[in-house]
């Protein structure tokens, strides 16, 4: 089995509208905002809310809080994905309204449906959907050399988009290069490698890239960036948007703290446990976290 065979199944296990009358709209709109928020409150235990965007309110409250931090025209692209993701697909599969997670596992069915109907866009993943909200937010201080030894997937779905042209595309190879590193087994240790890398970045002043960084062996010492979303402040908390896989749903979810999130993300890779490599840690921007 060759290398890019190794790091695909190892991702893949890893990572697992209408119109009508504005008054009107803008009132079931606020309401519905309400009635999320009080669940929001309700829920003190540390979990989280999750909604696929599903529906029209749900959808516009992702996009109006995007467009209170980065470009309008983003926020409207990423939107359009998400609805090409979700047409055609069994409303019982995807989640409009904010709700708990669901106890049963339906990915099997969504992704059986997504494979058998015609969408307008590719599969995307969760770089090219991070990159893609915070691409006018973001900027480089200095040159860095390209490693994209690791998104040979990425690629082919970016040829086939077509999201991002010329400086974007290079920013996005350097973003989510593959930085060199030692063998040491301490994410402290490689969270500075992480910090120095990442550092040449300026990132936006309120919006967060939450990043969880895979340590890997495979031919040399790297870290790359296996997991990333984009998170929000609310009035009641903050909202991660993410894109778990090229083949799964979109997700919005409402957390209570920042901690909440850093919890949900260090819990998706509860399960990487291999000895030979540093376990997955994770940074906020520039930033490690350490939970």
């Amino acid at each position: 089995m060759n290398k890019k065979s190794i790091i695909f199944i190892t991702c893949i296990s890893l990572l697992t509208s209408a119109c009508g009358n504005k008054n009107k709209t803008n009132k079931i709109e606020k309401n519905a905002e309400k009635i999320q928020e009080a669940n929001l409150d309700e829920n003190k235990s540390g979990k989280y809310l999750v909604s696929n965007m599903n529906d029209e309110t749900s959808i516009n409250f992702v996009k109006s809080t995007i467009e209170k931090h980065l470009n309008k025209k983003n926020g409207e692209v990423f939107a359009s994905l998400v609805s090409d993701y979700n047409k055609s697909i069994p409303k019982e599969l995807l989640s409009g309204d904010f709700r708990e997670p669901p106890k049963e596992d339906k990915l099997d069915k969504i992704l059986e449906m997504r494979s058998s109907i015609k969408h307008t866009y590719p599969d995307t993943n969760c770089r090219i959907n991070s990159l893609l909200l915070l691409k006018d937010n973001l900027s480089l201080k200095e040159d860095i050399p390209i490693d994209d030894e690791i998104l040979f997937m990425d690629k082919e779905a970016l040829k086939s988009s077509n999201l991002f042209k010329g400086d974007e595309l290079e920013k996005f190879y350097k973003l989510f290069s593959r930085v060199k590193t030692s063998s040491s087994k301490d994410p402290k240790v490689h969270a500075k490698v992480m910090e120095k890398f990442l550092s040449k970045f300026n990132f936006p002043k309120d919006v967060s890239m939450l990043s969880v960084i895979i340590n890997d062996k495979l031919d040399g010492d790297y870290l790359f960036i296996g997991h990333v979303g984009v998170l929000f402040p609310l009035d009641d908390g903050y909202l991660f948007l993410e894109k778990i896989s090229f083949e799964e749903p979109y997700q919005a979810i409402k957390f209570l703290d920042k901690k909440s999130c850093f919890k949900y993300l260090k819990n998706k890779f509860k399960d990487y446990t291999d000895p030979e490599v540093c376990p997955p840690f994770i940074m906020e921007n520039d930033k490690y976290v350490e939970i």
